[in-house]
């Protein structure tokens, strides 16, 4: 049997974060309306504050592990975040992975994003048509290619682009491209519905000429499985936005002072309703992690477990935003809250990081046996 009692070195870090996130919640408002702004590195408020993630790699032996405590932390995200985790490029996890001991020495103190989604290539790698192509003359790689939806991009020292062979045999390659690279052409801030404050960058590959130095000899298998460290993260910040919206529809419909009256049956046990579908898929999300800290972040049950966590998630949170937003009437798409920002922001994550339809897909390969060709 699984625990998900909260040791008490979890619940101080919970604790941390709470307070962090009403105060980012300050700064909500703001960065929702400034579309072209990113999220700083830290607020200000941020300097006079104990880092939760500082703290839980200090105290970690007495939390409920590594992998659960750092998702705990995920489960109270604010939209902008009191400190950006630079830490979180994916492209420098792959680096680490699969990078050369030259390569890991080289790039270990940079932040790389990771780029793979293009137009018309978005939950399925296998249609990436960023092309690379060898000059012997010069031993570089010639790119050319667009990216998209690029998180943490201009945040980043670089970013790890994956692309497809030109010769035959050849399938997908990766490249460490470093800021200033002629050729990588970034584009604007994306121009998003939600979560505005999260640094998302399109960019372009025109000619873009990468030495044989900085292509990482990946194993592509274990570079998608890297998503599955991260798929139960984008649940957690689903489910944390889709609680702030559980607790204002609450506390709004209940009233304060005079006002306060008893919430009708009806109300009550739509709510009710809503609260127990969020710790469903919260308990999915830790029981995930738990997986991942049992069996490795590449092993087959941590894929399924992460796949069903943001299905379930992204889900959860679509739901329950719909129904809080039915609940409050006109309150709901007043400026004067954040409701119909956190709205908005619910949207997005049964989209990114992998599909709701695509993670279903993934557990049901996994469950019926099933490979990709089979059942696509």
């Amino acid at each position: 049997m699984i625990d998900f009692s909260l040791t008490e070195a979890d619940a101080r870090l919970v604790a941390l974060a709470k307070e962090e996130a009403a105060i980012a919640h300050r700064y909500a408002r703001h960065y929702d309306l400034s579309e072209t702004l990113i999220e700083p590195l830290e607020l200000p408020e941020a300097k006079d504050r104990p880092d939760p993630l500082q703290v839980l790699g200090e105290t970690v032996a007495q939390t409920s592990g590594a992998q659960i405590a750092n998702v705990l932390l995920v489960l109270e995200f604010a939209d902008p975040r009191m400190r950006r985790n630079q830490a979180l490029g994916l492209g420098s996890k792959i680096v680490e992975a699969d990078g050369s001991e030259e390569q890991k020495q080289r790039f270990r103190n940079k932040t790389l994003a990771i780029a793979i989604t293009e137009p018309g290539a978005g939950s399925d790698p296998r249609s990436v048509r960023t092309s690379a192509r060898l000059d012997p003359k010069t031993n570089e790689w010639v790119l050319n290619g667009e990216k998209i939806y690029c998180s943490y991009f201009e945040g980043a020292d670089g970013v790890l682009v994956i692309a497809r062979g030109s010769e035959e045999g050849e399938k997908f390659l990766a490249f460490v491209i470093e800021k200033g690279t002629p050729g990588l052409v970034d584009a604007r801030q994306v121009r998003k519905m939600g979560i505005r404050a999260w640094d998302t960058k399109d960019f372009f590959l025109r000619d873009c000429r990468v030495p044989e130095a900085n292509r990482i000899d990946v194993d592509f298998k274990r570079t998608m499985a890297s998503f599955n460290g991260n798929r139960p993260r984008i649940a957690a910040m689903a489910l944390a936005i889709s609680w702030d919206l559980i607790e204002f529809t609450r506390a709004q419909l209940a009233g304060t002072g005079s006002d306060a009256a008893p919430l009708s049956a009806e109300i009550e046990y739509r709510l009710a309703r809503l609260e127990a579908l969020h710790e469903a898929a919260r308990l999915t999300v830790l029981r995930s992690k738990w997986t991942e800290q049992r069996d490795g972040t590449a092993s087959a049950s941590t894929m399924v477990e992460a796949a069903m966590s943001k299905a379930i998630g992204g889900a959860a949170a679509r739901q329950i935003s719909q129904e809080c937003m039915a609940m409050l009437g006109h309150l709901a798409v007043s400026e004067e809250f954040l409701a119909e920002k956190w709205f908005r922001d619910a949207r997005i994550f049964d989209i990114f990081e992998g599909t709701g339809e695509i993670n279903r897909l993934i557990v049901a390969r996994a469950v019926l046996g099933y490979s990709a060709r089979e059942l696509g």
